[in-house]
């Protein structure tokens, strides 16, 4: 069914919410296979695609039983503050739309973990890590749910928003917090392979902790500054990826933000992964997309 809005969208206890931006083929393999598993009503949201996607999504609505909302194109912060905001649903199934669901049990735990007392949400977590891959070894990655398939708690996710929290990725700079400027200077030699591994150690004094560290600065992805929020609020989330070794997924990484951002290289080009998407709609789902 296409929806107006969120608001027209029946109340339920757990809904999926796919968010698609140009991604038609492997979207469309993320989509069948949480009708597949998921157990849970789908919301698809299309955010002014211009491959196709509302067209053959539409058509394939004649076959499967979902959800379909237009939306318009922001940053994946923003859009999920909006979600959250206004979903009449108790839960969210946040699913990427590059990932396949490869069975039903993860979910099935993952919505039973989730009614515990004070759970804000379950799936897996992104450990938090020095970003010495990034070439920023003074950099703290905090820890955050692994958004690509996360289970969150719309209750606990207002409640957060509504104390000023956002989804939205932000860095903080932590090198001299009394002058944001002086940080953003010092922020700059990581710029410079000369002086890149210089920690400035005299800078602790000045430094804020954050859980027994003093990185330069701290990066908060999507989601993270919530996360982090909540858990100092007193909320849990299950961690069930011990008992999934490797989660039953199949995730392609960032093939969003590739279409969106030219300059990225860190995620899966669409034109590489197009023959693996097409096989797996065709062989697994009988879709020729």
């Amino acid at each position: 069914m296409h929806l107006a809005s969120l608001a027209d969208l029946p109340p339920a206890a757990f809904q999926a919410v796919i968010i698609n931006v140009n991604t038609r083929a492997v979207a469309t393999l993320a989509l069948l296979s949480a009708l597949r598993y998921a157990g849970m009503p789908v919301l698809l949201i299309d955010c002014e695609s211009t491959d196709g996607s509302w067209a053959h999504f539409s058509a394939l609505m004649s076959q499967h039983r979902f959800e379909m909302l237009s939306a318009p194109l922001k940053a994946h912060g923003d859009t999920l503050n909006w979600l959250f905001q206004h979903i009449p649903a108790r839960r969210v199934l946040l699913i990427d739309s590059d990932l396949e669901l490869l069975d039903a049990e993860l979910v099935r735990q993952m919505c039973a973990a989730a009614q515990a007392e004070r759970a804000m949400g379950s799936g897996s977590i992104q450990c938090g890590v020095w970003m010495t891959a990034q070439r920023q070894p003074f950099a703290w990655y905090e820890e955050r749910p692994w958004v690509p398939l996360t289970l969150l708690d719309v209750a606990a996710m207002r409640e957060a928003l509504a104390s000023g929290l956002s989804f939205r990725a932000r860095v903080e700079l932590n090198e001299f917090p009394p002058s944001p400027l002086i940080s953003r200077l010092l922020i700059k030699r990581f710029r410079l392979p000369l002086v890149r591994r210089l920690r400035l150690s005299w800078l602790d004094v000045f430094r804020r902790d954050f859980g027994g560290k003093k990185p330069a600065y701290v990066m908060y992805d999507t989601a993270a500054e919530i996360y982090q929020h909540l858990l100092g609020r007193g909320y849990t989330f299950a961690d069930l990826s011990a008992a999934f070794d490797p989660l039953p997924v199949r995730h392609y990484h960032g093939v969003t933000r590739l279409l969106l951002n030219a300059r990225d290289r860190n995620g899966a080009s669409l034109a590489q992964i197009a023959p693996e998407i097409d096989a797996r709609l065709r062989d697994e789902y009988g879709v020729v997309c």
